[in-house]
């Protein structure tokens, strides 16, 4: 009996010690450009977004990172990101920095990009 106590807690511990984004939720998803994934190794971070402030001259400071990654070889990215609500989420393509406004939840939530070139300038929009 008091070895399946023992080994119990011990396999609770091992997977509470080892799972640190168990309770992180997870944005994901596909970069494509011209209907064809974006090249690998490109940087997508997210970030938490700004508070709004009522005050037009108060300067904010530059959100702190949450998590980054690079793009998979299909264009596929994985962010692991603890708190919930509005966050923004960069792209870093051609030394152009591209954001777009993203929500974190509890679950997991996928949000798939197209990159666009319009008259020689880049955006950044959820498909």
């Amino acid at each position: 009996m008091r070895w399946i106590v023992v080994s119990s807690l011990v396999l609770f511990l091992f997977l509470g010690l080892t799972a640190s984004n168990a309770f992180a939720g997870r944005v994901y998803g596909d970069i494509k450009l011209d209907g064809k994934p974006v090249p690998a190794n490109l940087p997508v971070k997210i970030s938490l977004a700004p508070p709004d402030s009522g005050a037009a001259d108060e300067v904010t400071p530059a959100p702190a990172v949450i998590d980054s990654t690079v793009t998979d070889k299909f264009g596929s990215y994985k962010l692991a990101v603890k708190p919930t609500g509005k966050c923004i989420l960069s792209l870093l393509y051609e030394k152009q920095t591209l954001a777009l406004e993203v929500f974190s939840y509890k679950e997991p939530a996928r949000y798939d990009l197209i990159l666009e070139k319009k008259d020689g300038k880049l955006s950044l929009r959820r498909k």
